[in-house]
């Protein structure tokens, strides 16, 4: 019954696209999307007839951080809108911030954070008649905006065209947006009074796992490479105080003694020590997963509020630079520190 139902699917789909065989927008369109690394599937869900190409982004299980999940589906909002979907998100169960319980009134991992982009919910998504549903291989089509593949390797471009995708598709929801900008206020009115007149500049020290110097990612940095360059720069551009992002608690320690007060960071944040990445993790605490999702977008958008910039090559990084160009403005001062990627077969990210 399965194939017979799905011939009878594909045979609809055929008469629909014969139907429209004079639109040659809509043959080349179709043509773009069947071609190599740009598949997607067609499926019924319901009854509710569609005029608009519904693309549900279903992203598949992975094991990634937030930021390389959350850059993942910048790619796939691209590939959307590039071919005039109106796109609705999932993120799986298998998501590394998801909960068992739902949280803020989802069980959509996406949602805990995010609005659907088009506010079309999972619900009302079933009950469309005609449904593309993503692959993977959709992604790919960014990657055409850089010279290099790998996803630590960024062109201007790319990182322009991803800032126009979130000023057009991500928005934070209610809850996580109310609670967000009011720790932002917090961390800075709380540190000094004239927050509006002192220059802040972020620094994002990426540790942890990045000691491992996994295959296929960028060469660590070490802390006194990150000090170096923040003394640098600090002095230079004039700046009042420091923003520090970490997953690094070895790191925060030294940044506190070298800046002592003019350093500032959140408190309630999980931090690891030695080689093992925050994300795996445990606490007692509840909604542990969601809480690690919320404090790296937080250290993220906090990061996109500072006047310049000090990091490695990193997701987070690219994510706040990302971010920092949606709202139309540049830091005034930008560090990477780029010492090249990994390339060798001893030791590869784990799946």
């Amino acid at each position: 019954m399965g194939r017979l139902r799905n011939k009878s699917e594909q045979l609809k789909f055929a008469l629909y696209c014969y139907k429209h065989g004079q639109d040659s927008r809509f043959v080349n369109t179709v043509k773009q999307l069947t071609a190599k690394n740009n598949l997607i599937y067609v499926e019924t869900y319901g009854n509710k007839q569609n005029n608009d190409a519904i693309f549900f982004i279903d992203m598949e299980e992975s094991h990634s951080g937030f930021f390389a999940e959350h850059n993942r589906l910048l790619a796939m909002l691209y590939f959307a809108d590039k071919y005039d979907m109106t796109p609705v998100v999932r993120y799986h169960k298998g998501y590394c911030y998801a909960e068992k319980e739902p949280v803020n009134g989802t069980t959509n991992p996406f949602e805990y954070y995010f609005e659907q982009p088009a506010g079309i919910g999972l619900d009302e998504l079933k009950t469309f008649k005609r449904v593309f549903r993503s692959r993977k291989e959709n992604s790919y089509e960014v990657n055409k905006l850089c010279d290099d593949p790998n996803g630590y390797m960024r062109s201007e471009e790319y990182l322009n065209e991803m800032a126009r995708i979130t000023a057009k598709y991500i928005r934070l929801n209610a809850i996580v947006k109310d609670k967000l900008y009011k720790d932002i206020a917090g961390i800075f009115t709380d540190s000094y009074k004239e927050a509006a007149d002192c220059r802040v500049l972020g620094v994002h020290v990426r540790g942890t796992d990045f000691k491992q110097n996994f295959n296929g990612h960028p060469v660590s940095v070490d802390v006194d490479e990150y000090l170096k360059a923040t003394e640098a720069a600090f002095e230079k551009g004039g700046y009042d105080k420091i923003f520090l992002a970490t997953d690094d608690s070895e790191a925060l320690e030294r940044y506190r003694a070298e800046f002592t007060d003019r350093v500032v960071f959140y408190k309630d944040v999980v931090r690891s020590s030695g080689d093992d990445t925050v994300m795996h993790s445990r606490s007692e605490r509840k909604n542990h997963h969601y809480l690690l999702g919320y404090e790296v977008l937080r250290d993220m958008y906090t990061l996109a509020s500072c006047d310049g910039l000090i990091a490695g090559l990193s997701q987070v990084s690219y994510a706040a630079r990302i971010q920092k160009k949606s709202t139309g403005r540049e830091y005034s001062d930008l560090v990477i520190l780029d010492k090249g990627i990994n390339f060798h077969k001893k030791n590869n990210c784990p799946s």
